[in-house]
């Protein structure tokens, strides 16, 4: 069995405010992309809206950010955080960001571009408590998955069975079924979600058909 993840993403305070409203109701969790225009073109919206924000959901802060470290701090003291997710691409010394994160009591994955290989991380995959893999190029929603990570992803859970493993970018439904296959263990999606008629429905589709 696979979860699904609604992964909000956008410039707007008042945007996110109203995908939150209306996934909420549907499930616990919700990823936050946080962008700051520089790791990747666009920048989300002021971290400060967060506080103002009041949900029953609980967020997984995906930072797709230049300096991790920094967006840490500004974000640790939240009520409502399950994990914090950053690019291993961006930080010197992986180990210590992630006893960074560990030390505020959070969850603390690692997340990986398409093109950085398995062995390249697989020095952190017992220090982590997950690994995301992004499918597509960070900073966008509504692009093509990349197939080639998912033979990434199926090495991945061969080598490190018991390793958690998630996946972020163009996941659409007809993808549901291989994702379960080959062991993903958690599924984030975008414009999947938001980008249709009634996102809660979507989402729920979704959900059924990883379950």
């Amino acid at each position: 069995m696979s979860i699904v993840i609604p992964a909000i993403l956008t410039k707007s305070k008042e945007v996110f405010e109203h995908q939150i409203k209306i996934i909420e109701s549907v499930s616990e969790l919700v990823q936050i992309d946080i962008c700051d225009g520089e790791f990747v073109p666009d920048k989300t919206f002021d971290l400060s809206a967060l506080k103002e924000v009041v949900t029953s959901a609980r967020y997984d802060f995906h930072l797709m950010v230049k300096n991790p470290g920094q967006v840490i701090e500004q974000l640790y003291d939240l009520p409502n955080i399950n994990r914090i997710l950053f690019h291993i691409e961006q930080v010197q010394f992986p180990t210590a960001e992630i006893e960074h994160i560990h030390g505020y009591g959070h969850g603390a994955w690692i997340a990986v571009n398409p093109e950085t290989s398995l062995e390249d991380i697989e020095g952190y995959l017992y220090q982590a408590d997950g690994v995301l893999f992004l499918a597509v190029h960070p900073g966008k929603q509504g692009q093509v998955l990349l197939p080639e990570v998912l033979e990434k992803i199926k090495q991945c859970k061969i080598k490190h069975p018991t390793v958690r493993v998630g996946i972020d970018g163009g996941v659409k439904k007809e993808h549901i079924a291989e994702l379960k296959a080959i062991g993903v263990d958690e599924i984030c999606v975008g414009s999947a979600v938001f980008a249709a008629p009634d996102p809660a429905v979507a989402f729920k589709e979704l959900q059924e058909m990883a379950r």
